[in-house]
């Protein structure tokens, strides 16, 4: 990409119609162009360095935990709160294919945009408009999700498969309406250390079954183990407990394929558990 094809790119920002040709060959000229690889990411959320960034070719993509949030094209600009407030990134980018942007530091910024009061307003009227458009998509993205996490429940509560997500720290998160055929009910069990309800010592090697961070084909499956009938229960009468084989699946930020690549940014979320009743130890 020649300069001539950079400044062009310049003169679809916003707020060059606030500054004349030769300003936006300073700004070329004391700036950095950076190309990207289509899907090279060029910041993650939470980083933290001083710059703002305008495309002069290509597309990006802004995401959130790995959720799209918008594309950005020639002649927009971003990474301006980090001008503007000195915070962390809220979101990250990733390149959709090649693209160029120019990287605007802080010292270039404060002595030649942001001296500007009508710049200023340019690029805060521009991130109002940007924030309502990116809340929408959340907001949307929201109510999906939450329609499909109830449409999910209600699939999962069918079943007669006992179903846990155990959190890292051995605590409930999550466990289905079959839990009742051990006299238990969901709401009493949530939060509570898995550890509660198995029946036995959670030794270091069971622990690492139950608790396993395995995932796909690498996951352990049909572990036997024995869980505690609610003693407050009339069940508790008839059994003292059910005897299950289990599979775990170990619960990640990021795709399943993308668990064991390296430097990819990921959050161990904990265990599935799915459970299936074996046989019944009758109390004597």
């Amino acid at each position: 990409m020649d300069q001539e094809q950079k400044i062009s790119a310049l003169q679809l920002v916003s707020f060059s119609k606030l500054l004349q040709e030769d300003s936006l060959w300073y700004l070329l000229s004391s700036c950095e162009s950076i190309s990207l690889k289509t899907g090279e990411i060029l910041f993650e959320e939470n980083s933290f360095k001083e710059s703002m960034f305008i495309i002069l070719a290509g597309t990006v993509e802004v995401y959130k935990k790995h959720r799209h949030i918008a594309y950005r094209g020639v002649g927009d600009f971003f990474g301006e709160m980090s001008l503007l407030e000195s915070k962390p990134r809220s979101t990250g980018i990733r390149a959709i294919n090649d693209s160029v942007l120019l990287e605007i530091d802080k010292d270039v910024f404060n002595s030649f945009l942001g001296s500007n009061p009508k710049i200023i307003w340019d690029i805060s009227k521009t991130l109002s408009e940007r924030n309502r458009e990116d809340t929408e998509a959340l907001n949307t993205g929201y109510l999906e999700l939450k329609q499909s996490e109830e449409k999910l429940r209600r699939i999962v509560d069918s079943v007669s498969d006992l179903v846990f997500q155990v959190n890292p720290n051995g605590n409930i998160d999550f466990v289905n309406e079959s839990i009742r055929t051990l006299g238990y009910e969901v709401k009493e069990l949530i939060g509570k250390p898995f550890a509660e309800i198995y029946d036995g010592d959670l030794d270091d090697e069971k622990k690492r079954y139950i608790f396993s961070r395995r995932t796909g084909p690498r996951s352990l499956t049909e572990i036997e183990f024995t869980l505690k009938v609610n003693p407050q229960s009339s069940l508790f009468s008839l059994a003292t407990n059910m005897s299950y084989l289990v599979s775990v699946l170990g619960l990640w930020s990021v795709p399943q394929e993308m668990v064991e690549e390296k430097d990819v940014k990921k959050e161990f979320l904990g265990s599935l558990l799915i459970a299936r009743s074996q046989l019944l130890e009758i109390k004597m």
